[in-house]
């Protein structure tokens, strides 16, 4: 599995491409730009299947990607980080891997329509990149996440989170569906490589600049480490889901 920053790369030439690679639907939206300031809305929503248009009615709402009624198309999964932040909803997390794994553009090309040409142009072409290389898709569901607040709440214990809090978040969830899936993850970001490889005892190795989280390895003393991780739950925080949200 491939972490962000090191996708960004790739496309944009700085790195040599990976094909048949795997990639968290968090980084997919990081990537195609999919997320707002506001960690409850998008900026705009990936529908479960396509044909939109002809339940929006008029062509100025077609045009508006933040319709309300492209977000009640999508599925979405509620973080509820109790009185410590602002509830977090991941919104089209099933949509855009079911898109990703099926080889369907036209479905990611309804969801950006409407962000003005030069933008579309540019995230369907990213978009188009992750499906002429390959790239499989790993949702982000109810245990991912979950793995992935153990990560979190072990570092708010020790360190500061980045600026932008939702970034954190983001990258938490990232390892969250590695370790779900049990997928092994190249990522650049050291420590919470170095956090979750001592959390999950996944064994970690260098390659270049990056690190590699081996969550493949599944020794047997993670699920006695796991037993006791489930301290985020102590601090009121909450994973809901809803995938019900179909046309």
């Amino acid at each position: 599995m491939i972490d962000t920053q090191i996708l960004i790369n790739m496309e944009a030439g700085r790195r040599p491409p990976a094909s048949d690679g795997v990639v968290a639907s968090v980084s997919a939206f990081e990537f195609l730009r999919a997320y707002s300031k506001d960690p409850q809305r998008a900026r705009y929503y990936v529908p479960l299947r396509p044909g939109l248009r002809s339940l929006l009615g008029g062509p100025d709402q077609a045009a508006s990607p933040t319709h309300p009624t492209r977000r009640n198309r999508t599925d979405r999964l509620l973080i509820n980080l109790g009185g410590d932040h602002q509830p977090i909803v991941e919104y089209g997390s099933v949509a855009v891997t079911l898109a990703i794994n099926s080889g369907r553009p036209e479905v990611f090309d309804e969801a950006v329509d409407g962000l003005g040409k030069s933008e579309e142009r540019q995230l369907r072409q990213r978009f188009r990149f992750l499906l002429d290389r390959g790239f499989r898709g790993f949702a982000l569901e109810p245990e991912a996440a979950g793995f992935g607040l153990e990560v979190l709440n072990i570092l708010l214990k020790n360190h500061a989170p980045k600026a932008d809090f939702l970034n954190t978040v983001r990258d938490c969830m990232i390892l969250g569906i590695a370790v779900k899936h049990a997928a092994p993850l190249q990522t650049e970001d050291k420590l919470l490589a170095r956090l979750a490889a001592e959390h999950f005892a996944a064994p970690v190795h260098l390659e270049g600049d990056d690190l590699i989280l081996d969550f493949d390895a599944a020794p047997a003393e993670r699920k006695h480490l796991r037993e006791e991780s489930k301290g985020y739950i102590h601090r009121g925080w909450r994973i809901a889901e809803d995938r019900k949200r179909t046309p």
